[in-house]
């Protein structure tokens, strides 16, 4: 059985010989990339957040974080789908059935089944923790009809976690979440994703009409759902997220640099890298980045170790990190020139998928309404 440490080792040799080979294509054509996460399978990787007694390799937040950045510095739309697969994962582990783990857990070990979340609707918006949907239950069963706006690897996915509310609810927060298996009766994939970066994640609508669901399935007890997104999935979401902000921000920082460095005036003979202000805006991009850097380190120490303000920074780390992604790659556009604005090159490409962490749910506006909220001891929802 593969040692964590020892995956984790192998993936920057994967990220950089097969990872970073399709990413150009990913990217131009909104490709899903199969191959990359074939490949990833093969590692071990998939099966991170799988307990060693199901052949998984037992992993957590740190070895999540860092197996994200090193994808992210090759192909972020790869690194989102891993981490959407983790979550899930994540989820499976924690609240499924001990039958439900044993038919699907080996199988994401063995890199041969892929999950993801189901949660975003339109009605709520970037609050994806609050579905608008719920359970229909009546003689018959239980019935799930819900349209969900945004799916990560919709389609492509093995088994999606769906969130809804529970059946005759009132309370938004009370919330069921169920594991709906690919080509189940009523699940289709509704239209296609043409974002404007992080272009091979399938992030496209999926509509759940009259999905029959039962206790096999269920994750969690009945109306448990909210409890389960706040401990479970945000803290893997955010700090995943986080991590692949910074995997961005690294490769705009490695790319921006290796063009100054390079580029020579012929009249002169001089470099880019001579310009004072060339100097200056390197130095503010690897400030930006180690700041970053040291947030996401400082968060996850908080919430392996059950600090109590941990909450706080897992809100927060999403936020710094998209922001410090967003302004590295600015840069780098600025220090790279006419030519950054070409299509064959990585810095455009960069740009572009910089933008998507902080409008993806809970964008930036509403996390800085949470921990605006908490500090000045007003109730969160």
């Amino acid at each position: 059985m593969p040692k964590v440490q020892d995956v984790l080792a192998s993936i920057e040799e994967v990220a950089r010989e097969r990872i970073g080979r399709d990413s150009h294509d990913i990217d131009r054509l909104g490709q899903f990339p199969s191959r990359n996460l074939a490949a990833l399978g093969e590692t071990g990787l998939l099966g991170l957040m799988v307990p060693e007694q199901f052949g998984g390799l037992n992993g957590g937040l740190e070895e999540l974080a860092r197996s994200l950045e090193v994808l992210a510095r090759y192909c972020p739309s790869t690194a989102m789908v891993v981490l959407m697969h983790q979550c899930g994962t994540a989820v499976i582990t924690a609240k499924g059935s001990e039958s439900l783990k044993q038919k699907v857990l080996p199988a994401i070990t063995r890199g041969s089944h892929l999950s993801t979340l189901a949660f975003s609707e339109a009605g709520s918006g970037g609050h994806f923790y609050i579905p608008v949907s719920q359970l229909s239950a009546n003689h018959a069963g239980s019935h799930l009809n819900a349209f969900k706006s945004f799916v990560t690897s919709a389609g492509e996915a093995d088994s999606y976690v769906v969130s809804t509310r529970t059946a005759k609810a009132s309370d938004p927060t009370k919330i069921d979440l169920f594991l709906v298996a690919k080509g189940s009766k009523g699940l289709a994939v509704e239209g296609s994703y043409d974002g404007l970066g992080l272009r091979g994640n399938a992030s496209a609508p999926m509509k759940f009409d009259d999905v029959v669901v039962n206790e096999e399935i269920r994750l969690g007890a009945e109306g448990s759902g909210f409890r389960s997104m706040l401990e479970v999935v945000l803290p893997h979401f955010q700090i995943g997220v986080a991590a692949i902000c910074l995997g961005i921000a690294a490769s705009a920082l490695q790319a921006a640099t290796a063009h100054v460095s390079q580029r020579k005036y012929q009249h002169t003979g001089a470099s880019l890298s001579a310009i004072p202000r060339v100097q200056f805006l390197i130095a503010e991009m690897a400030i930006e980045l180690n700041g970053a850097r040291g947030y996401l380190t400082e968060t996850i120490r908080k919430a392996v170790t059950g600090d109590q303000a941990a909450m706080l920074d897992i809100l927060g780390v999403k936020v710094k990190a998209s922001e410090a992604s967003v302004a590295i790659a600015s840069r780098a556009m600025t220090l790279g020139g006419g030519s950054a604005f070409a299509k064959n090159g990585d810095l455009e490409r960069i740009f572009r998928d910089a933008q998507a962490a902080a409008v993806m749910a809970p964008s930036s506006d509403v996390l800085k309404e949470f921990v605006g909220k908490a500090y000045l001891g007003l109730p969160l929802f």
